[in-house]
Protein backbone atom coordinates (compact mmCIF):
# COMPACT_ATOMS: atom_id res chain seq x y z
CA UNK A 1 0.00 0.00 0.00
CA UNK A 2 1.56 3.48 -1.44
CA UNK A 3 0.41 6.05 1.77
CA UNK A 4 0.23 9.20 0.97
CA UNK A 5 -2.12 10.08 3.77
CA UNK A 6 -2.35 9.69 7.30
CA UNK A 7 -5.60 10.22 8.14
CA UNK A 8 -8.74 11.54 6.14
CA UNK A 9 -12.55 11.72 6.55
CA UNK A 10 -14.31 12.21 3.38
CA UNK A 11 -17.55 12.07 1.81
CA UNK A 12 -18.67 10.04 -0.98
CA UNK A 13 -21.02 8.90 -3.11
CA UNK A 14 -23.34 6.13 -4.82
CA UNK A 15 -23.23 7.49 -7.93
CA UNK A 16 -21.02 8.02 -10.44
CA UNK A 17 -17.98 10.22 -8.73
CA UNK A 18 -15.00 9.89 -10.74
CA UNK A 19 -13.23 6.96 -8.18
CA UNK A 20 -12.15 9.56 -5.15
CA UNK A 21 -13.08 7.00 -2.30
CA UNK A 22 -11.36 4.27 -4.78
CA UNK A 23 -8.50 6.62 -4.39
CA UNK A 24 -8.16 7.56 -1.10
CA UNK A 25 -8.80 4.10 -0.14
CA UNK A 26 -5.60 3.07 -1.64
CA UNK A 27 -3.14 5.84 -0.20
CA UNK A 28 -4.89 6.78 3.50
CA UNK A 29 -3.62 4.93 6.26
CA UNK A 30 -7.47 5.51 8.42
CA UNK A 31 -10.05 6.84 5.90
CA UNK A 32 -13.51 7.06 7.13
CA UNK A 33 -16.05 7.65 4.48
CA UNK A 34 -19.74 10.03 5.04
CA UNK A 35 -21.75 9.32 2.50
CA UNK A 36 -25.12 11.30 2.43
CA UNK A 37 -27.30 10.45 -0.52
CA UNK A 38 -29.82 12.66 -2.22
CA UNK A 39 -32.37 13.77 0.16
CA UNK A 40 -35.88 12.78 -1.93
CA UNK A 41 -36.13 8.83 -1.83
CA UNK A 42 -33.41 8.14 0.54
CA UNK A 43 -34.32 6.36 3.88
CA UNK A 44 -30.63 6.43 5.44
CA UNK A 45 -27.25 7.84 4.56
CA UNK A 46 -23.96 5.07 4.75
CA UNK A 47 -20.63 5.49 6.66
CA UNK A 48 -17.87 3.46 5.73
CA UNK A 49 -14.10 3.17 7.46
CA UNK A 50 -11.18 1.83 6.16
CA UNK A 51 -8.07 0.87 7.36
CA UNK A 52 -4.57 0.50 5.29
CA UNK A 53 -6.74 -0.12 2.24
CA UNK A 54 -9.27 -2.49 4.13
CA UNK A 55 -13.01 -2.16 4.76
CA UNK A 56 -13.42 -2.65 8.91
CA UNK A 57 -16.87 -0.95 8.99
CA UNK A 58 -20.27 -0.11 7.13
CA UNK A 59 -23.24 0.47 8.16
CA UNK A 60 -26.07 3.19 7.90
CA UNK A 61 -26.91 6.56 9.42
CA UNK A 62 -30.13 7.54 10.24
CA UNK A 63 -31.85 10.52 7.25
CA UNK A 64 -34.80 11.74 6.61
CA UNK A 65 -36.78 13.21 3.65
CA UNK A 66 -38.36 16.27 5.66
CA UNK A 67 -35.76 19.26 4.44
CA UNK A 68 -34.81 20.63 7.70
CA UNK A 69 -34.30 17.10 9.50
CA UNK A 70 -32.27 16.21 6.69
CA UNK A 71 -30.01 18.96 6.98
CA UNK A 72 -29.80 18.83 11.06
CA UNK A 73 -29.57 15.15 11.15
CA UNK A 74 -26.25 15.65 8.60
CA UNK A 75 -25.14 17.64 10.73
CA UNK A 76 -24.80 16.46 13.69
CA UNK A 77 -23.55 13.11 12.60
CA UNK A 78 -20.60 15.10 10.70
CA UNK A 79 -19.86 16.86 14.31
CA UNK A 80 -20.29 13.05 15.77
CA UNK A 81 -17.98 11.48 13.31
CA UNK A 82 -15.49 14.25 13.33
CA UNK A 83 -14.95 14.05 17.33
CA UNK A 84 -15.13 10.48 17.58
CA UNK A 85 -12.52 9.98 13.99
CA UNK A 86 -10.19 12.78 14.02
CA UNK A 87 -7.63 12.26 17.51
CA UNK A 88 -5.92 15.18 19.35
CA UNK A 89 -2.45 14.63 18.54
CA UNK A 90 -2.84 14.10 14.56
CA UNK A 91 -3.67 15.90 11.83
CA UNK A 92 -6.90 15.23 9.76
CA UNK A 93 -7.84 16.47 6.38
CA UNK A 94 -11.61 16.85 6.11
CA UNK A 95 -12.57 16.38 2.36
CA UNK A 96 -16.22 17.47 1.28
CA UNK A 97 -17.96 18.77 -1.46
CA UNK A 98 -20.99 21.12 0.09
CA UNK A 99 -21.40 24.34 2.50
CA UNK A 100 -22.21 21.87 5.47
CA UNK A 101 -19.10 20.11 5.78
CA UNK A 102 -17.18 23.38 6.45
CA UNK A 103 -20.12 24.67 9.10
CA UNK A 104 -18.28 25.29 12.58
CA UNK A 105 -15.09 25.32 10.86
CA UNK A 106 -12.95 27.82 13.05
CA UNK A 107 -14.41 26.22 16.65
CA UNK A 108 -13.45 22.88 15.28
CA UNK A 109 -9.80 23.62 14.23
CA UNK A 110 -9.63 25.15 18.17
CA UNK A 111 -11.16 21.32 19.11
CA UNK A 112 -8.56 18.94 16.46
CA UNK A 113 -5.79 19.80 14.65
CA UNK A 114 -8.22 19.88 11.12
CA UNK A 115 -6.93 20.77 7.60
CA UNK A 116 -9.88 21.64 5.25
CA UNK A 117 -10.26 20.78 1.39
CA UNK A 118 -13.18 21.51 -0.85
CA UNK A 119 -14.00 20.18 -3.73
CA UNK A 120 -16.41 22.41 -5.82
CA UNK A 121 -18.74 20.33 -8.21
CA UNK A 122 -21.13 22.96 -8.73
CA UNK A 123 -22.12 26.43 -10.39
CA UNK A 124 -25.80 27.13 -10.31
CA UNK A 125 -26.42 30.41 -12.43
CA UNK A 126 -29.66 31.71 -11.01
CA UNK A 127 -31.28 34.85 -9.16
CA UNK A 128 -33.33 32.63 -6.80
CA UNK A 129 -32.67 33.28 -3.27
CA UNK A 130 -31.77 30.41 -1.89
CA UNK A 131 -29.68 29.44 -4.41
CA UNK A 132 -27.91 32.92 -3.87
CA UNK A 133 -27.62 32.28 -0.62
CA UNK A 134 -25.60 28.93 -1.53
CA UNK A 135 -23.43 30.34 -3.84
CA UNK A 136 -22.28 33.45 -1.27
CA UNK A 137 -21.73 29.97 1.30
CA UNK A 138 -19.60 28.28 -0.88
CA UNK A 139 -17.09 31.36 -1.41
CA UNK A 140 -16.94 32.33 2.05
CA UNK A 141 -16.06 29.27 3.13
CA UNK A 142 -13.36 28.53 -0.37
CA UNK A 143 -11.96 31.42 1.05
CA UNK A 144 -11.29 30.24 4.59
CA UNK A 145 -10.54 26.56 3.32
CA UNK A 146 -6.63 25.36 3.26
CA UNK A 147 -7.32 23.67 -0.19
CA UNK A 148 -9.91 24.66 -2.60
CA UNK A 149 -10.49 22.36 -6.15
CA UNK A 150 -12.87 23.30 -8.71
CA UNK A 151 -14.46 20.45 -11.02
CA UNK A 152 -13.98 23.09 -13.98
CA UNK A 153 -12.26 26.02 -15.47
CA UNK A 154 -15.85 27.86 -15.55
CA UNK A 155 -16.28 27.53 -11.77
CA UNK A 156 -12.90 28.48 -11.34
CA UNK A 157 -13.26 31.49 -12.90
CA UNK A 158 -16.34 32.42 -11.07
CA UNK A 159 -15.43 31.84 -8.03
CA UNK A 160 -12.13 33.94 -8.30
CA UNK A 161 -12.77 36.01 -11.04
CA UNK A 162 -10.07 34.40 -13.21
CA UNK A 163 -8.83 30.81 -13.22
CA UNK A 164 -6.05 30.12 -10.47
CA UNK A 165 -3.90 27.78 -11.88
CA UNK A 166 -0.45 28.07 -10.11
CA UNK A 167 -1.66 28.89 -6.59
CA UNK A 168 -0.51 25.92 -4.35
CA UNK A 169 -3.74 24.10 -3.44
CA UNK A 170 -6.32 25.94 -5.41
CA UNK A 171 -6.95 24.96 -8.85
CA UNK A 172 -9.35 22.62 -10.94
CA UNK A 173 -9.00 19.19 -10.79
CA UNK A 174 -12.17 17.05 -13.39
CA UNK A 175 -13.63 13.51 -12.72
CA UNK A 176 -10.40 11.13 -12.92
CA UNK A 177 -11.44 8.17 -14.69
CA UNK A 178 -10.59 4.34 -14.51
CA UNK A 179 -11.16 2.08 -17.70
CA UNK A 180 -13.73 -0.83 -17.85
CA UNK A 181 -12.26 -3.91 -19.66
CA UNK A 182 -12.34 -3.88 -23.30
CA UNK A 183 -14.31 -5.91 -24.94
CA UNK A 184 -14.93 -6.48 -29.09
CA UNK A 185 -16.83 -4.09 -31.02
CA UNK A 186 -20.25 -5.17 -31.87
CA UNK A 187 -21.37 -5.47 -35.22
CA UNK A 188 -21.73 -2.13 -36.89
CA UNK A 189 -25.22 -2.31 -37.83
CA UNK A 190 -27.44 -1.86 -36.64
CA UNK A 191 -24.99 1.46 -35.17
CA UNK A 192 -26.38 1.30 -31.36
CA UNK A 193 -26.47 4.70 -29.84
CA UNK A 194 -26.58 5.32 -26.39
CA UNK A 195 -28.07 7.81 -23.75
CA UNK A 196 -27.61 7.42 -19.85
CA UNK A 197 -29.03 8.92 -16.84
CA UNK A 198 -31.22 10.62 -15.09
CA UNK A 199 -34.03 10.81 -18.27
CA UNK A 200 -35.69 14.72 -18.50
CA UNK A 201 -36.77 17.27 -20.86
CA UNK A 202 -33.99 19.59 -23.01
CA UNK A 203 -31.63 15.91 -23.88
CA UNK A 204 -32.58 15.48 -26.99
CA UNK A 205 -34.42 12.12 -26.54
CA UNK A 206 -37.49 13.40 -28.06
CA UNK A 207 -35.79 14.69 -31.20
CA UNK A 208 -33.46 10.91 -31.49
CA UNK A 209 -36.82 9.36 -31.83
CA UNK A 210 -37.58 11.09 -34.59
CA UNK A 211 -34.43 10.78 -35.74
CA UNK A 212 -34.15 7.12 -35.73
CA UNK A 213 -37.74 7.52 -37.92
CA UNK A 214 -35.62 8.28 -41.37
CA UNK A 215 -32.71 6.58 -40.55
CA UNK A 216 -33.38 2.67 -40.31
CA UNK A 217 -29.51 1.57 -39.89
CA UNK A 218 -30.12 3.28 -36.03
CA UNK A 219 -31.03 2.27 -32.62
CA UNK A 220 -31.38 3.97 -29.54
CA UNK A 221 -30.94 2.56 -25.30
CA UNK A 222 -32.02 4.73 -23.08
CA UNK A 223 -31.00 3.69 -19.65
CA UNK A 224 -31.53 5.77 -16.99
CA UNK A 225 -35.35 6.69 -15.06
CA UNK A 226 -37.48 10.01 -15.88
CA UNK A 227 -40.85 10.94 -14.30
CA UNK A 228 -44.11 9.03 -14.91
CA UNK A 229 -45.66 11.27 -17.43
CA UNK A 230 -42.88 12.34 -19.20
CA UNK A 231 -42.37 8.48 -19.90
CA UNK A 232 -45.41 8.11 -20.90
CA UNK A 233 -44.96 10.62 -23.70
CA UNK A 234 -42.11 9.30 -24.68
CA UNK A 235 -43.76 6.04 -25.19
CA UNK A 236 -46.61 7.77 -27.18
CA UNK A 237 -44.34 8.89 -29.72
CA UNK A 238 -42.57 6.06 -29.94
CA UNK A 239 -45.49 3.94 -31.14
CA UNK A 240 -46.41 7.35 -32.74
CA UNK A 241 -42.91 7.19 -34.87
CA UNK A 242 -43.45 3.40 -35.76
CA UNK A 243 -39.90 2.89 -33.82
CA UNK A 244 -40.87 0.80 -31.26
CA UNK A 245 -38.14 -2.42 -32.39
CA UNK A 246 -34.88 -0.35 -32.51
CA UNK A 247 -35.55 1.36 -29.31
CA UNK A 248 -34.31 0.09 -25.86
CA UNK A 249 -36.43 2.16 -22.51
CA UNK A 250 -36.62 0.12 -19.40
CA UNK A 251 -37.14 3.24 -17.73
CA UNK A 252 -35.35 1.64 -14.43
CA UNK A 253 -31.85 1.95 -12.48
CA UNK A 254 -29.40 -0.32 -14.09
CA UNK A 255 -26.51 -1.41 -11.66
CA UNK A 256 -22.87 -1.22 -13.20
CA UNK A 257 -22.82 -4.64 -14.58
CA UNK A 258 -25.99 -3.79 -16.01
CA UNK A 259 -24.99 -1.18 -17.83
CA UNK A 260 -21.36 -2.61 -19.24
CA UNK A 261 -23.50 -5.11 -20.80
CA UNK A 262 -25.67 -2.60 -22.75
CA UNK A 263 -22.58 -0.72 -23.58
CA UNK A 264 -20.99 -3.70 -25.11
CA UNK A 265 -24.07 -3.56 -27.50
CA UNK A 266 -23.35 0.16 -28.23
CA UNK A 267 -21.15 2.30 -30.39
CA UNK A 268 -21.48 5.89 -29.59
CA UNK A 269 -22.20 7.55 -26.26
CA UNK A 270 -24.54 10.66 -26.41
CA UNK A 271 -24.82 13.69 -24.48
CA UNK A 272 -27.06 16.17 -25.87
CA UNK A 273 -27.43 19.01 -23.11
CA UNK A 274 -29.82 22.01 -23.84
CA UNK A 275 -27.10 24.80 -24.79
CA UNK A 276 -29.25 27.66 -23.33
CA UNK A 277 -27.07 30.48 -20.71
CA UNK A 278 -29.46 29.37 -17.83
CA UNK A 279 -28.22 25.54 -18.11
CA UNK A 280 -25.76 24.67 -15.36
CA UNK A 281 -24.45 22.27 -17.38
CA UNK A 282 -21.97 24.76 -18.58
CA UNK A 283 -20.05 24.61 -15.33
CA UNK A 284 -20.09 21.10 -15.12
CA UNK A 285 -17.99 17.88 -15.85
CA UNK A 286 -20.61 15.73 -16.99
CA UNK A 287 -20.48 12.24 -15.17
CA UNK A 288 -22.14 10.77 -17.60
CA UNK A 289 -19.53 12.00 -20.56
CA UNK A 290 -16.84 10.60 -18.11
CA UNK A 291 -19.08 7.19 -17.90
CA UNK A 292 -19.10 6.84 -21.99
CA UNK A 293 -15.40 6.96 -22.26
CA UNK A 294 -14.65 4.71 -19.35
CA UNK A 295 -16.70 2.44 -21.75
CA UNK A 296 -14.81 3.04 -24.85
CA UNK A 297 -17.63 4.65 -26.32
CA UNK A 298 -16.73 7.72 -28.80
CA UNK A 299 -18.77 10.49 -27.59
CA UNK A 300 -21.25 12.83 -29.37
CA UNK A 301 -22.46 15.95 -27.25
CA UNK A 302 -23.63 19.13 -27.48
CA UNK A 303 -20.90 22.20 -27.39
CA UNK A 304 -21.93 22.48 -23.50
CA UNK A 305 -19.03 21.91 -20.50
CA UNK A 306 -15.44 22.41 -20.23
CA UNK A 307 -14.77 18.66 -21.14
CA UNK A 308 -15.72 19.91 -24.66
CA UNK A 309 -12.31 21.09 -25.32
CA UNK A 310 -10.93 17.50 -24.09
CA UNK A 311 -13.15 15.24 -26.44
CA UNK A 312 -12.13 17.72 -29.44
CA UNK A 313 -8.63 17.79 -28.26
CA UNK A 314 -7.73 13.94 -28.00
CA UNK A 315 -10.39 13.24 -31.38
CA UNK A 316 -12.51 11.23 -29.30
CA UNK A 317 -16.07 12.16 -30.19
CA UNK A 318 -18.09 14.79 -32.07
CA UNK A 319 -19.39 18.09 -31.35
CA UNK A 320 -22.12 19.53 -32.41
CA UNK A 321 -23.85 23.49 -32.04
CA UNK A 322 -27.41 22.07 -32.66
CA UNK A 323 -28.90 18.90 -33.11
CA UNK A 324 -29.10 19.57 -37.31
CA UNK A 325 -25.87 18.45 -36.95
CA UNK A 326 -26.11 15.00 -35.43
CA UNK A 327 -26.55 13.13 -38.38
CA UNK A 328 -23.50 14.40 -40.37
CA UNK A 329 -21.91 13.81 -37.13
CA UNK A 330 -22.69 10.13 -36.57
CA UNK A 331 -21.81 9.39 -39.89
CA UNK A 332 -18.20 10.62 -39.49
CA UNK A 333 -18.20 8.28 -36.32
CA UNK A 334 -19.45 5.47 -37.99
CA UNK A 335 -16.91 5.85 -40.96
CA UNK A 336 -14.13 6.84 -38.85
CA UNK A 337 -15.01 4.44 -35.65
CA UNK A 338 -11.41 3.13 -35.12
CA UNK A 339 -9.89 6.75 -35.40
CA UNK A 340 -11.87 7.97 -32.97
CA UNK A 341 -11.29 4.63 -30.39
CA UNK A 342 -7.82 6.03 -30.32
CA UNK A 343 -9.14 9.33 -29.53
CA UNK A 344 -10.97 7.64 -26.45
CA UNK A 345 -8.03 5.61 -25.59
CA UNK A 346 -6.04 8.80 -25.31
CA UNK A 347 -8.68 10.91 -23.23
CA UNK A 348 -8.26 7.80 -20.78
CA UNK A 349 -4.52 7.88 -20.50
CA UNK A 350 -4.60 11.70 -19.57
CA UNK A 351 -7.67 11.42 -17.22
CA UNK A 352 -6.32 8.12 -15.53
CA UNK A 353 -7.41 8.69 -12.32
CA UNK A 354 -4.39 7.21 -10.31
CA UNK A 355 -2.02 9.27 -11.93
CA UNK A 356 -4.67 12.76 -12.21
CA UNK A 357 -5.57 12.56 -8.58
CA UNK A 358 -1.74 12.27 -7.48
CA UNK A 359 -0.55 15.10 -9.24
CA UNK A 360 -3.22 17.42 -8.13
CA UNK A 361 -3.54 16.30 -4.92
CA UNK A 362 0.44 16.59 -4.24
CA UNK A 363 -0.09 19.56 -2.11
CA UNK A 364 -1.88 17.56 0.48
CA UNK A 365 0.48 14.74 1.06
CA UNK A 366 2.54 14.55 3.94
CA UNK A 367 0.07 16.99 5.94
CA UNK A 368 -0.72 14.50 8.84
CA UNK A 369 2.62 13.02 9.39
CA UNK A 370 1.71 13.92 13.32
Amino acid sequence: MDVLYKRIFSYGSLQFCGHIEEYFVAHTEDLLVYIVQPRVGATHNLLRRYHEGVLIEERPVRSSQNVVAYYVLWFANHIRFLLSFCPRNQTTIIFGGHPVVFFGMGLLRRLRPLRYAYWVGDYFPSRHPVIRVFEWLKRHYLRRVDYAFYLTDAINRVMNGGVLAAAPGRRTLMWGLKPCPITPVPPMEPFTLLVVGLIRPGQGVERLLEFLQGHPAYRLSVIGVCQPAFFETLQGLIDELGVRERVFMPNRFYAEEELLAVARTAHVGLALYDTSSDNFTHYADPGKVKAYVEMHLPILMTRVSDIVPYVERFGCGEIVDCFDGVDAALCRIRDNYGRYQEGVARFLAYFEYERYYRMAFNPMENLNDG
